[in-house]
């Protein structure tokens, strides 16, 4: 029981330090400037309540303290100008400050998810984490205010119980008993409304996704095609119905239990009102004390129930920030990468590898072993699911083997510096990015300080294709591509952007070119062309391409046919022919279609 509060509490004050300091990096300035407000505001609401029962006092008798009166008018009202003001002033430093802290949270949150593993992105569970972590992050801010309010209201209702007390003490014990029930039940629907949370975390995700497809260009093209745009609002309905109920059900109950404690609560009030009166009538106490004393109950019921409420937010709040700091723990795997710098031809081994992705029972390869030698031009190809991209992608260390091992010169492709071995490779893959950026940046991304090099660009478009596209564009380099939000933005073929990709692999000037389907969007004359390019053009290079037309892959050094997830066969295109395996089967019944 002991570890137990003693951990709970280690909890929060973790959680209090990593809000705060968040907040503070966030923007130091508009920080400290929300820390003065805070604490002015604890203070001028009881100067005004006192300074107005004097006012009140000295009406009744003014002609014998009626400049005490004017006084005390004039403070008030300087009081109430100074607060006025200072609302104004708050509500400016809030919009800034949450300005400055919605882009710091977003770099975070940027910067994190970039540097995670692509075995992240494959886990539906941690995409709850991600939308989690981003709906939360306000939190970090929140508990920040949340302490300098609780402190606020912790002095606020020490000095009002005291007051409130100095006329009946009992009158004070009566509201803060009062206030019992409600610190019970708001304690309680705040736990539900958490839980509540989590478990419709999975229904949103889901009901975003049913109404985003009308936003996504390419889904839209089917759905129009198809005529299934009632099949994905029907399916919004149902999860919106869904939650509808369930938060429905829940508020009616809140509302009806939460107007009796409402009503239990605030009898204080009529208490203090009732014995106020008395004590007026009786002449013991003035109109302006009578004001007073229920301005003070008033307030002490007040500041005792927000006490509470952010207490019972602070204790949610820290069960969401845990959650939030564990997101930000997460460290990459893959991208702890070694030291060691790789030749621009390596020799690369797949040593008896197995994978299969993450939070998949069916392995992608088994037992997975051959050699690309440097300055090899290798052919890799197989049917749809064989595992040919998956090959790539573990040579980019995108993922790790379960068994095996992948060597780049002899060394554990662990040991090296995993972002020298990508800049290594050019590369093309088979689902080509389209970018709504201009078409410099777009080609330049693969070298991106070179953006402005417009021969360098030049050369990449005439060996990819692309410059007969570009011919006649007025801008020339500088044209937007995509219409995300340019008007005159440049629409492109699948086969255009493809072309688009093309350069941007041949831009980085690599010795080593990867090409995933590079030409399976492009018309046969393209294609021809990008082939006898890339075999005229890489003479001491190192190529790997895959391609599912095996006359593209002919003129290979070495060609690797995998099935069912190793390698079954290999050697150039006319020793695999005289094999009469896999691969002459696949090659005859090609050709077979152009006789």
């Amino acid at each position: 029981m002991h570890n137990g509060i003693k951990a709970f509490f280690s909890s929060i004050s973790r959680n209090v330090w990593f809000g705060i300091k968040t907040s503070y990096l966030a923007s130091k300035k508009y920080f400290l400037l929300k820390c003065f407000v805070l604490l002015s505001t604890t203070f001028i609401p009881l100067m005004t309540i006192w300074l107005w029962k004097e006012v009140l006092n000295g009406i009744v008798n003014i002609r014998e303290s009626a400049e005490t009166v004017i006084i005390c008018l004039a403070a008030y009202l300087l009081l109430k100008l100074f607060a006025y003001l200072l609302a104004r002033f708050d509500e400016y430093v809030n919009k800034r400050y949450s300005v400055e802290l919605q882009f710091y949270i977003e770099s975070v949150m940027i910067d994190k998810t970039s540097r995670m593993d692509l075995s992240f992105f494959d886990s539906a569970s941690m995409g709850d984490k991600v939308r989690h972590a981003r709906s939360n992050f306000y939190i970090m801010t929140e508990m920040t205010w949340y302490v300098f309010d609780i402190i606020s209201e912790i002095v606020n209702i020490i000095a009002t119980l005291v007051i409130v007390c100095a006329y009946k003490w009992w009158i004070g014990l009566a509201t803060l008993v009062l206030l019992i029930p409600f610190m019970i039940y708001n304690k309680k629907h705040t736990e539900k409304r958490l839980d509540m949370e989590k478990e419709q975390l999975r229904d949103n995700r889901k009901q975003d996704y049913y109404s985003g497809v009308f936003f996504e260009n390419k889904v839209q093209f089917e759905i129009k095609l198809n005529n299934i745009g009632g099949y994905f609002i029907k399916r919004y309905q149902e999860v919106w119905s869904k939650l509808y109920r369930i938060n429905k059900k829940e508020d009616i109950r809140h509302n009806i239990i939460n107007t009796g404690i409402l009503i239990l609560d605030v009898s204080s009030e009529l208490i203090v009102l009732i014995v106020s009166v008395a004590d007026v009538v009786a002449k013991k106490i003035g109109i302006g004390d009578l004001q007073y004393n229920l301005s003070m109950v008033t307030r002490l019921r007040e500041q005792a129930s927000a006490l509470m409420d952010d207490i019972n937010r602070f204790i949610v709040n820290n069960t969401r920030l845990s959650e939030l700091q564990e997101f930000i723990a997460l460290k990459p795997e893959i991208e702890k990468s070694g030291t060691k710098l790789p030749s621009q031809n390596p020799k690369i081994e797949f040593c008896n590898v197995s994978f299969r992705y993450p939070n998949s029972e069916q392995y992608v390869l088994r037992d997975c072993s051959f050699t690309i030698e440097p300055y090899e031009k290798v052919g890799l190809i197989g049917l749809n699911g064989a595992g040919k991209s998956t090959i790539i992608k573990l040579m980019f260390r995108f993922y790790d083997p379960e068994e095996g091992c992948i060597r780049l010169d002899g060394a554990d492709l662990k040991e090296y510096d995993i972002y020298a071995v990508r800049k290594v490779f050019g590369v093309l893959f088979q689902d080509y990015v389209t970018y709504c950026l201009p078409l410099r940046e777009i080609i330049a991304l693969s070298d991106f300080e070179e953006r402005f090099n417009d021969e360098k660009l030049k050369k990449a478009c005439d060996m990819s294709g692309f410059s007969e596209v570009i011919s006649d564009w007025e801008e020339g380099f500088d044209s937007v591509l995509g219409r995300f939000y340019a008007d005159n933005g440049k629409d492109l073929s699948g086969g255009q952007w493809q072309l688009v990709g093309l350069a941007r692999a041949y831009f980085k000037e690599s010795e080593y070119m990867i090409l995933d389907e590079p030409s399976a969007a492009l018309d046969p004359i393209s294609e021809d062309r990008i082939f006898e390019q890339l075999y005229r053009l890489s003479e001491r290079k190192s190529s790997v391409t895959i391609s599912h037309r095996l006359s593209n892959t002919t003129l290979a050094d070495k060609i690797l046919v995998i099935d069912d997830g190793h390698i079954i066969e290999q050697g150039s295109h006319f020793e695999l022919l005289k094999m009469n395996g896999k691969y002459a089967h696949l090659f005859h019944l090609q050709a077979s279609k152009y006789i």
